[in-house]
């Protein structure tokens, strides 16, 4: 069979997306398969997850290896981007325009601030060492891990996934993508997340991450606010810019100038006295095309 999709993103953690109100071809119980099939990154379109969209607003999401899972914040981004733009808002009893998804976890609503910014509740964040709760009045949240005689500062954040979050200037002599590996032999079987965060301004973080996972981009900038706020680097809202390497201000500016669509950045946004925090961002799109099934 013939079916037609959309490959959005959201700082570079990509999704593919069906209609299923168009694609009837598919059932749901073709789902896990077909999202193996079309997420492979060799033999199919590649992505982190396919997003099944049906005409209630029904949201299922599948991982590449064919499982489905119930929180996924970065392909819910990319969700309201193309239900937006297919006219799907609703406007509440105060008169706000919003967008209401159906999922596993019950409805997820994000509310619509403009065509290309929608934001989302997160919740709160733990040490995932410790398992305690994350607020304003925590101290310090940085610990030492010691990896081949290196000794590196990093701050453990469980908000949506298990996040890493260090500094750049502290891993000078050690490569990201050799470091993100060797966490994943100590952390094992736990899927332990790494990112670079620099606060470029009090209101700019640079992000740098592994995408590979539904709720990876959100989870990097919210993990890279709090630490960045605890430090003393941030204010408690920033506009995370997801990039490679390391970058000046301006460089930074540039690639904000660039973002049209608004989807190479986070917007996350701290409240310290409910402990809350929510994102504001969009999906971008990428491509669409037919794909052989």
């Amino acid at each position: 069979m013939r079916i037609h999709f959309y490959k959005l993103h959201l700082g570079g953690n990509s999704f593919i997306l069906i209609d299923t109100e168009s694609e009837k071809q598919l059932a749901i119980k073709d789902y896990p398969e077909f999202s193996k099939s079309i997420c492979n990154r060799r033999y199919g379109v590649g992505s982190s997850g396919c997003i099944f969209l049906d005409e209630q607003n029904n949201v299922r999401v599948y991982r590449p290896d064919g499982t489905e899972c119930a929180d996924f914040y970065d392909a819910l981004f990319c969700t309201a981007r193309y239900a937006f733009d297919s006219g799907r808002m609703t406007k509440n009893s105060n008169g706000d325009y919003e967008l209401k998804f159906n999922t596993l976890k019950g409805e997820k609503i994000l509310k619509v601030i403009s065509s290309r910014e929608f934001e989302v509740v997160l919740g709160s964040a733990f040490s995932f060492s410790s398992g305690k709760i994350i607020n304003s009045e925590s101290t310090s949240i940085m610990e030492t891990i010691e990896i081949d005689q290196h000794k590196i500062k990093m701050a453990g954040i469980h908000i949506l996934s298990d996040i890493l979050v260090t500094s750049p200037k502290t891993l000078s002599s050690k490569p990201f993508f050799l470091l993100y590996t060797k966490l994943q032999e100590i952390f094992k079987p736990q899927k332990i997340f790494l990112t670079y965060s620099q606060a470029v301004t009090k209101e700019t973080l640079c992000i740098r991450t592994i995408k590979r996972g539904e709720n990876t981009s959100c989870a990097s900038a919210a993990a890279a606010l709090i630490s960045s706020v605890i430090s003393g680097t941030s204010n408690n809202g920033a506009v995370c810019v997801f990039t490679q390497g390391n970058k000046s201000l301006f460089e930074e500016q540039n690639l904000l100038v660039k973002d049209t669509d608004d989807s190479k950045k986070i917007t996350i946004l701290w409240d310290t006295q409910e402990n809350s925090l929510r994102a504001i961002a969009s999906g971008g799109y990428l491509f669409e095309g037919f794909f052989e099934y």
